[in-house]
């Protein structure tokens, strides 16, 4: 039997992370810890070399009601039907909201995906994130919600 947790858990063993030490503070800089520790969770997904991934991505948003910057990491994960073929993705949100601001809006957006099977480890790509000039931007501001949430793709 398989050690592997089942995707279907995914957003709740995400969220149990918040209570471990050392405890989320829900600032940025904490961000790349704790998706360092979920993506320490090995769940049952195919063997494939894009079933799970990592995401980076910022920017201005405008589905929620009032002018929003977000910045999230994600992990996606692949789920396969019974018989072997492509099902859909899960993806996994820590997600930060911020309200927009001048400084944010000028700061742009961007989408950097990552892969087991790329040239950079999964640390060293984590490293990179918090070394993003955008981290220090978002150093200096209050988030307005910090949230971990899951949506299929």
């Amino acid at each position: 039997m398989s050690n592997k947790q089942q995707v279907e858990a995914a957003l709740d063993l995400a969220r149990g992370l918040l209570g471990e030490p050392p405890l989320f503070t829900s600032q940025v800089s904490d961000l790349t810890g704790l998706v360092r520790r979920y993506s320490a969770i090995e769940f049952d997904i195919p063997e494939l070399p894009d079933a799970d991934g990592h995401l980076f991505q910022y920017g201005k948003v405008s589905w929620f009601s009032e002018p929003t910057f977000v910045l999230s990491l994600v992990r996606q994960l692949e789920v396969i039907d019974s018989s072997g073929e492509h099902e859909y993705y899960v993806q996994l949100q820590f997600e930060f909201r911020y309200s927009l601001d001048n400084e944010l809006e000028s700061a742009g957006s961007h989408t950097e995906w990552r892969f087991p099977e790329d040239r950079t480890s999964l640390d060293a790509w984590l490293e990179s994130v918090n070394r993003a000039p955008i981290m220090n931007i978002l150093a200096q501001k209050t988030p307005r919600e910090f949230e971990i949430w899951q949506d299929q793709a």
